[in-house]
């Protein structure tokens, strides 16, 4: 049995479980193939598990684990991209990427094309606040910037996805109807 420090820190770290699992699960899973997301998720609370000592009190706690699945996801990204050269190396011919699958609707399609054309730091900001809803704030902090330079970003970002979908809709009219129902998305 735990010594009483340790019954404290295991209900306090499943608390803190409990209220942000969802949130950093979704994020994980907007970021990683979804057959390798519970081991990135896993990861993470894993991570907070060992240090959770360093874990800040609730609310921050939340934006404390955003930073560690940005890292978890970062570390995922580069392991997978070294799998994929040897992979390649190995079989001695490119990896080909599969495309996404298909989506009956037009609209999303626009809206993903136009945000997979955003610079990454752009689309991150997207994802974050759109997404994850973090606030500006709290997007500032886990991506080390200043409110100012975040609130810059996002309204670049959200700016260009807008004009890419409009001038798609302009170009194919086929795309107006399901946009009019849709209404204004600025």
């Amino acid at each position: 049995m735990p010594p009483h420090g340790g019954i404290e820190r295991s209900s306090r770290f499943e608390r803190c479980y409990a209220a942000h699992y969802q949130q950093v699960a979704g994020y994980v899973r907007r970021r990683v193939a979804p057959d390798e997301a519970d081991d990135v998720v896993a990861q993470i609370f894993a991570t907070a598990w060992r240090r959770f000592d360093r874990v800040p009190p609730p609310p921050q706690d939340r934006l404390w684990l955003f930073g560690v699945a940005r890292h978890a996801v970062a570390d995922h990204r580069r392991s997978l991209g070294r799998r994929l050269r040897l992979g390649a190396r190995l079989a001695q011919e490119a990896v080909s990427t599969a495309p996404r699958g298909g989506s009956s609707d037009p609209w999303r399609e626009q809206v993903l094309a136009a945000m997979d054309a955003l610079r990454p730091a752009d689309r991150e900001a997207l994802r974050l606040v759109l997404w994850d809803d973090l606030t500006h704030a709290e997007a500032a902090a886990l991506l080390g910037c200043s409110a100012n330079a975040f609130e810059l970003r996002y309204r670049r970002a959200r700016t260009a996805v807008r004009d890419a979908v409009t001038a798609a809709r302009t170009s194919n009219p086929g795309l107006n109807s399901s946009a009019s129902a849709m209404g204004s998305a600025s």
